[in-house]
């Protein structure tokens, strides 16, 4: 189980590492963009927080700086990757989202959760690079592992 979602969150960190590149290279005009690295970034910190039972420190559409975006989701990335090698990942974990609703779900489930909500925000990202005639980095996860 550790070493599935291991894998998962090195693929994360490579596929945030490949925007991050690309979006630092490549002058863009739509703030779309940036509202969604910020986005994605904001989402790994703020799940974290949960399963460690903290107060995030950034909300769920906070809009960063380009350089302190990148950095942000490039760290939490990391971030999870330590989370899953010290943790027990079969448990479950009450919190409250952004609205104050209480839940309970299994770290596991979470993991996935996030893993998905970055493959699907960077091909947002990814729709919008094209649209400003800027190449995306091919992110598929077939890419990571070849």
């Amino acid at each position: 189980m550790k070493e599935h979602y291991t894998r998962l969150f090195e693929y994360n960190l490579w596929a945030n590492k490949e925007f991050s590149e690309a979006v630092r290279v490549n002058p863009f005009e739509n703030q779309q963009i940036l509202k969604l690295i910020s986005h994605i970034a904001n989402a790994q910190v703020i799940w974290l927080s949960r399963l460690k039972k903290e107060e995030p420190s950034v909300g769920v559409w906070d809009e960063h700086e380009v350089h302190e975006a990148l950095d942000m989701l490039e760290s939490s990335s990391q971030d999870w990757l330590d989370y899953i090698y010290s943790e027990e990942l079969e448990e479950n974990v009450s919190y409250k989202n952004s609205k104050g609703e209480e839940f309970e779900n299994m770290v596991s489930d979470i993991l996935t959760h996030v893993v998905n909500h970055g493959t699907h925000t960077r091909g947002q990202i990814a729709y919008l690079l094209r649209e400003e005639d800027i190449d995306p980095p091919a992110s598929d996860f077939i890419f990571f592992v070849r």
